[in-house]
């Protein structure tokens, strides 16, 4: 983590420590960088959009290693940009779970960041970067070659005469060459099968998800799209999709547009334009969403607010999960989305799951 980086974040944030607080921070921040789990990179992501009653425990004794007068109670707003800090460094190393908590946290625009609003830029630059990355394939070097000792030759044709102690050491020169010679066009086959291998597998997903777009059929519920309203295939959509992203982890750089395809596959709508949450969500059958591949325990509902949505939808009843949504998220059930902003975070929000 560079120095200027982490000094420039606080200064950014209007905080001035002293020298010495900067580098006991900066030391805390980068063992964490190294040693972070995912659900402490889910607590950090927490902690920037500031979610209520977070227990970060373990992030205050990390803190505590080189500042024993560190308090979450007392240094609050710290604590939000030392992650913001901690989860930039993870973003411009193109760490999946931190590019997409980040993302999803935000909840399209409706929990916006109270310190350190370059990290959504950053993450949404990074999410667009990763994916074309992800997919962009590596040279396959076809040239694969053993090794060889030039110098054997002359030593086996000097060999003299019933030499056996010459002869012994020949062919112990001999095997050690043919057991080298294998190990390294075992070596050198292994990384181009597991490059070309990557791509096949990466042709597999596209194709999949081509074919899926072209039958406009669900996946999970397998009836056309054309059964639904916008919102509602704005949601199955999303799952299906996801369902589908089984090789990359931050899915194809295209994926909003692939949504906004199947999108206007639906239904005229009723009520044109975005719409709540409560209306979409609501609209589905207790049926459908029981058949919806959710994977809700994975992930904290704060930050996969749509996902948790139709998990509470599925297990208290469509119309009833309205109260318990706006305890565990801090959002209403009310919150407007348009469709292909919906259909985005909730197809993030599985990805992250998928990562877990």
């Amino acid at each position: 983590m560079a120095d200027f980086v982490f000094a420039d974040r606080y200064a950014e944030a209007g905080l001035a420590p002293t020298a010495q607080v900067i580098t006991a921070r900066q030391a805390s921040a980068e063992r964490i960088l190294e040693e972070a789990n995912s659900a402490q990179i889910l607590d950090l992501a927490s902690a920037y959009y500031s979610r209520p009653e977070l227990d970060l425990k373990w992030f205050r004794d990390e803190l505590g290693k080189e500042d024993s007068t560190f308090s979450l109670i007392n240094n609050e707003r710290e604590t939000r940009v030392l992650a913001a800090a901690i989860l930039g460094e993870m973003v411009a190393a193109g760490r999946p779970v931190a590019i997409l908590c980040i993302l999803t946290g935000n909840v399209v625009g409706h929990r916006p960041p109270a310190e350190a609003e370059w990290l959504l830029h950053d993450a949404k630059k990074a999410m667009a970067q990763v994916s074309v990355e992800e997919r962009t394939p590596k040279v396959v070097d076809t040239k694969i070659a053993g090794t060889t000792n030039p110098k054997l030759n002359d030593e086996i044709a000097a060999l003299a005469l019933n030499d056996l102690v010459t002869l012994q050491t020949l062919l112990n020169h001999v095997r050690a060459e043919a057991t080298s010679s294998v190990r390294a066009v075992s070596a050198q086959a292994s990384k181009a099968l597991a490059e070309i291998g990557r791509q096949l597998n990466l042709q597999r997903e596209e194709g999949q998800i081509l074919w899926w777009l072209i039958g406009g059929h669900s996946r999970n519920l397998e009836r056309p799209f054309a059964s639904w309203g916008p919102l509602q295939v704005a949601l199955i959509g999303a799952l299906d999709l996801a369902s589908l992203t089984t090789v990359s982890r931050l899915g194809p750089v295209a994926a909003p547009a692939l949504l906004d395809r199947v999108i206007r596959l639906a239904a005229p709508p009723q009520a044109a334009g975005a719409q709540s949450l409560a209306n979409a969500v609501d609209t589905l059958d207790r049926e459908e969403i029981a058949k919806l591949p959710l994977l809700a325990d994975k992930v904290p509902d704060f930050l996969s607010p749509v996902m948790s949505a139709l998990n509470l939808a599925k297990s208290v009843g469509v119309g009833a999960w309205h109260a318990r949504f706006q305890e565990n998220t801090g959002l209403g059930a009310d919150i407007v989305c348009e469709p292909e902003a919906l259909a985005v975070q909730l197809y993030r929000e599985h990805l992250l799951a998928q990562l877990l």
